[in-house]
């Protein structure tokens, strides 16, 4: 009897990416692909959900030949899609918004296109076709959902590269999230991208020029930068009570049965074929949050810091060089890494409760990896973004690539294999060339 694996792989790749526990709170990146695949009869949008099943499905059991179906299903989605935009009716629906969101959630799981572009692939198309729907968008079956989904890609990949943001707050209403804290983050997430890609512009102006009005108008975007940098502190300080977190010590080896291995000094290691590595090393503590969708939703917008802390440490260089960029309300180069080491510190300490090394009491645990779907896209993001910050700590640094290639194997998701690779061999293209047309500073992040 043949096995119907196109059946099977929709319902496992639901079993991942769909999140339960944000169902009925908020819009979660995939949790529309159910409603929408009994309700659309759309070949791009159904052969797309199919690849990205097949490739999941592919990744988590070995089977080559589910590689090869994945690859078909994507080939007709492509066919489907150019198909669908050859009609004005088709070309901004939801299903075929949704299909490119599916396209792009493929190519994080084979991990085909990351070398080049980590976080960058469809995004001009996810962009367009957004733009074109208008507000009309807002009131078909499934467009608030398939908005908030796209938007949030759409976030990662304007942080990473800090370019004035793909869409602007006067292209989505209030009140578009359920949940508040969710609300803030992805509104906070456009405003560090606009005024830091805005400051980042006027910087370069500046330094090209020595221009007058250029500088005046880089202090005031410098205040407004150090105003949103302090709204993400208040958040961070004071989280709904739901939504809060414990830190506690990293456990000794006697704290659970499942420890492997402990070492002379009291470290404890974690070592199943896919993990190897030193819980005493990094992090410096363990965070439990209540599930995984506050953990990541914390991290992210802790990650919404990093492009901060990126602004000011290039601003703060170029005052070291050159007096006519020194602002007095411009942070210290020591007081940017102190708060560049405990914003990562916080990251990497939700790390062992969302892959699952600690259990819910925070006792060492062997169930294997718990991390899945979207939270590992979350998490890839995270630790790609820590990676790519200058003068990180080396032990630090490898302790991430681990964790970034673990992702790429237990997490199902090939684009963390691809970008530890990537890191590890210093090949993933830095921004903000300006940096470095100024002397570094020699400080060491992380240590």
């Amino acid at each position: 009897m043949s096995t119907n694996w196109a059946g099977q792989s929709v319902p496992f790749f639901f079993a991942s990416w769909v999140i339960p526990e944000t169902l009925q709170t908020n819009r979660a990146l995939f949790n529309y692909f159910p409603a929408m695949l009994a309700a659309s009869p759309s070949v791009c949008f159904t052969e797309a959900v199919k690849a990205a099943a097949l490739a999941y499905m592919a990744n988590m059991s070995s089977i080559d030949r589910l590689n090869k179906m994945a690859q078909e299903s994507y080939g007709r989605a492509l066919t489907g899609m150019m198909l669908a935009m050859s009609y004005k009716d088709t070309a901004t629906s939801d299903e075929t918004l949704a299909a490119v969101a599916a396209l792009s959630v493929y190519e994080g799981i084979t991990g085909r296109k990351s070398r080049k572009e980590p976080f960058t692939l469809h995004r001009l198309g996810l962009s367009t076709i957004l733009k074109l729907r208008g507000s009309d968008q807002f009131r078909t079956p499934f467009g608030r959902d398939v908005f908030v989904a796209i938007n949030k890609i759409l976030l990662w990949k304007d942080l990473q590269e800090l370019q004035r943001p793909t869409l602007g707050l006067i292209d989505w209403p209030a009140g578009l999230h359920s949940n508040p804290a969710m609300e803030f983050s992805a509104r906070l997430a456009v405003r560090v991208v606009d005024v830091c890609g805005r400051t980042r512009e006027a910087a370069e102006v500046a330094y090209a020029h020595r221009d007058v009005e250029w500088m005046q108008s880089l202090g005031i975007l410098i205040q407004d930068v150090l105003d949103i940098d302090q709204e993400v502190q208040q958040q961070l300080d004071n989280p709904p009570k739901d939504w809060c977190w414990r830190s506690l010590p990293i456990p000794s080896a006697n704290t659970s049965a499942s420890t492997n291995s402990s070492s002379s000094s009291g470290s404890s290691e974690i070592d199943d074929g896919q993990r190897q590595y030193s819980l005493d090393t990094y992090p410096s503590r363990i965070d439990l949050y209540p599930n995984l969708t506050v953990a990541t939703h914390w991290n992210t917008v802790r990650g919404n810091r990093l492009p901060i802390f990126r602004t000011f440490r290039t601003l703060s260089l170029l005052a070291q060089q050159h007096p006519f960029f020194a602002f007095p309300t411009l942070p210290s180069i020591a007081a940017l890494h102190s708060s560049l080491n405990d914003t990562i510190a916080d990251i990497c300490a939700s790390v062992p409760f969302l892959v699952g090394d600690v259990n819910a009491s925070g006792a060492l645990s062997d169930t294997g990896t718990r991390i899945k779907g979207g939270h590992v896209l979350a998490l890839i993001w995270a630790l790609h973004m820590m990676c790519g910050i200058d003068g990180l700590e080396p032990g630090l640094r490898a302790w991430m690539l681990k964790i970034l290639a673990r992702m790429g194997t237990a997490g199902g998701v090939k684009q963390g294999l691809v970008l530890s690779q990537l890191h590890s061999e210093a090949m993933v293209p830095k921004r903000w060339g300006l940096a470095r047309q100024v002397l570094e500073d020699g400080l060491e992040v992380g240590g």
